[in-house]
């Protein structure tokens, strides 16, 4: 089965002729004429209710495809229904939001691509997932699974999707008269946006990527509206959308030239704290940061006020240093002293895991390509066109293994190097600073 640009197999061994018929008739326009090498497979569960078991299949073949695609694609959780042109409308929103009775009704009008996930890949193409849709046909008993094209939805126009548009749907019992269409600001979407997608944290760059994503469709909008029927206007070329889809530059959304750089600090001070990715925003000047638990889940904190300035010179500044950042970024204020408001600011950063306060923290930048062992190490700074291999041998090629080993203070590089070359640590901390220090000039370590 096709599914986000993944090939999943359902293994129907187990299953008796009837349940088969059943499996194929519901996956039939999800279905590829050579599979070739999977890049999953799933088995239906044998021994419940027909009914039972392809509402599990459903499940379970789009957390497999979503999988395979992790850190791949931006996976929304959307209903996306494409124009003749080849254009996608992502409607997104969590269940109870209309969005499946949207792909439903819209269905009718445009091409299926899926009432489940939206998934776009870095040029800005959209990957189809033609899922079975669930069905209630009577009350109080089971929904069915059926075909799209069984339930009456379009086929895709031929050719490559790509995303034209970013809804956010809005279903309110109390809306009157035609679909609301808003323009969100990408910095009061972004928090929606990260909630409705699919393992945001394995992706390169996150933020950036919805950022790039955002700006090549012109935005993101709110729909308010009552009745699905009142979409139609709005996927259609009449609904305030442009019915061309921007292209996302070929390079992608990860480019060198977009990744954040710090000066590189080497004593006690105020440094960024361990965010995921982040993003600037403008008209007003706001940083987005997104933060990710243990569990993987992720906040977006949008950094306001003299926050974002402070963000941008905690590279191992001290308390003073931050207030002559924000006070050359916006002025004296006029009604407080400068101190005082960047200390309060400071400390909520601070509360917020934003900003810590600590030692540097280095480690070989993400960037970087090398290879070596032991007595010689060669480096290549990937962010640099017309970056030269550094070479490094001896003490030198010592310190960047023990960098190697993982992320670490001044204090603990100098440990491993002394416990490797067996000498003492007072000796080599100010050469492991100064050579540290000098990678970071050349765009191959950094402190954080």
């Amino acid at each position: 089965m096709a599914a986000l640009g993944a090939t999943v197999r359902i293994d129907i061994g187990a299953l008796a002729e009837p349940q088969r018929a059943l499996v194929a008739a519901a996956w039939a326009d999800a279905a590829v004429a050579d599979e070739g090498s999977e890049d999953a497979v799933v088995t239906p569960l044998p021994d419940v209710s027909e009914a039972r078991m392809l509402e599990d299949l459903s499940q379970r073949v789009t957390l497999a495809a979503i999988e395979a695609r992790r850190g791949e694609l931006w996976m929304l959780h959307a209903a996306g229904l494409a124009r003749d042109d080849g254009t996608v409308v992502a409607l997104v929103g969590p269940s109870g939001r209309g969005k499946t009775t949207a792909a439903r009704m819209l269905g009718r009008s445009f091409g299926y691509v899926s009432d489940e996930t939206v998934a776009v890949d870095a040029d800005g193409r959209v990957w189809p997932y033609r899922k079975p849709l669930s069905v209630i046909e009577r009350a109080g008993e089971p929904k069915v699974q059926r075909a799209p094209s069984e339930a009456g939805m379009r086929a895709l126009p031929a050719g490559e999707l790509r995303l034209a548009a970013i809804v956010l749907l809005d279903r309110r019992d109390d809306a009157e008269g035609e679909p609301l269409i808003e323009e969100v600001d990408l910095g009061d979407a972004l928090a929606e946006l990260v909630e409705q997608s699919s393992y945001l944290a394995d992706m390169a760059t996150p933020l950036r990527t919805m950022a790039g994503v955002v700006a090549a469709v012109g935005g993101v909008r709110r729909v308010s509206y009552r009745e699905a029927e009142g979409l139609v206007a709005v996927v259609g070329s009449a609904g305030g959308f442009d019915t061309g889809a921007a292209r996302v530059p070929a390079s992608g959304f990860d480019t060198a030239a977009s990744r954040p750089t710090q000066p590189a600090g080497v004593g006690v001070g105020y440094y960024r704290g361990r965010v995921r990715d982040w993003v600037e925003l403008d008209d007003p000047d706001r940083i987005a940061v997104l933060q990710v638990d243990e569990d993987g889940d992720g906040t977006v904190r949008v950094l306001a006020g003299v926050a974002p300035e402070l963000w941008r010179a905690a590279t191992g500044a001290s308390l003073d240093e931050l207030v002559a950042a924000a006070v050359d970024a916006y002025g004296t204020p006029e009604d407080k002293d400068a101190a005082a408001a960047v200390s309060a600011a400071v400390d909520e950063l601070v509360t917020a895991s934003v900003l810590e306060f600590r030692e540097a923290r280095w480690r070989i930048r993400e960037d970087v390509a090398w290879t070596g062992e032991e007595d010689r190490v060669v480096a290549l700074a990937l962010t640099r066109p017309d970056a030269q291999p550094a070479a490094m041998e001896g003490s030198a090629a010592e310190i960047w293994l023990a960098l190697a080993e993982g992320e670490a203070g001044l204090d603990e590089v100098a440990v491993r190097i002394a416990g490797r070359a067996e000498i003492s640590v007072a000796g080599i901390a100010g050469d492991v600073a100064a050579f540290l220090t000098a990678l970071a000039a050349a765009d191959l370590v950094e402190a954080r």
